[in-house]
């Protein structure tokens, strides 16, 4: 399976995690890491699109917003697809998480969602991680294969309480 992470950070905590997530995946599958900013089209033997920014200003600003808009544009068909965020704290209705929005601009573009939106929790408003979530990161990328592999992934639930954008 070829996957292809795309992460957006700007404090290292994101980009972190993404590259966790390709660590997890490398052993059993071919694994592309890359910015946002570096990301171009997609190319047409991916079986397995990650996203994921930092949550910032309340869930407004998104990092990863070009990249997702080029996807849009390319008219992506049923890819299997994640979104991830960092964040601190849990969401809440005026602080959504980003990888909700991440989400839905990935059903926008096309893409099918192989998971619920998650979130990767940091210490502080720069980070560091906190404890475990580095860990929980890459049990999380390899359950994502393993649905992809079983060809799971039929409109998973949606976080309790935060609106779809």
């Amino acid at each position: 399976m070829n996957v292809l992470v795309v992460y957006g950070s700007q404090f290292g905590n994101t980009e972190r995690i993404a590259r966790t997530i390709g660590a997890a995946l490398e052993s059993r599958h071919d694994v592309q890491v890359v910015g946002a900013r570096d990301a171009r089209a997609l190319a047409g033997d991916v079986d397995l699109l990650i996203v994921g920014a930092p949550t910032q200003m309340f869930g407004r600003r998104l990092i990863v917003r070009s990249f997702l808009d080029g996807l849009r544009r390319q008219g992506i068909g049923n890819l299997p697809a994640a979104a991830f965020d960092t964040r601190m704290g849990t969401p809440t209705e005026k602080n959504a998480a980003a990888s909700e929005t991440i989400a839905s601009r990935l059903e926008a573009a096309g893409c099918r969602l192989v998971a619920a939106p998650e979130s990767f929790l940091v210490a502080g408003f720069t980070g560091p991680l906190v404890d475990g979530e580095a860990d929980r990161a890459a049990r999380w990328a390899v359950s994502l294969a393993e649905r992809v592999a079983a060809g799971a992934g039929d409109r998973p639930d949606r976080a309790p309480g935060v609106e779809r954008v």
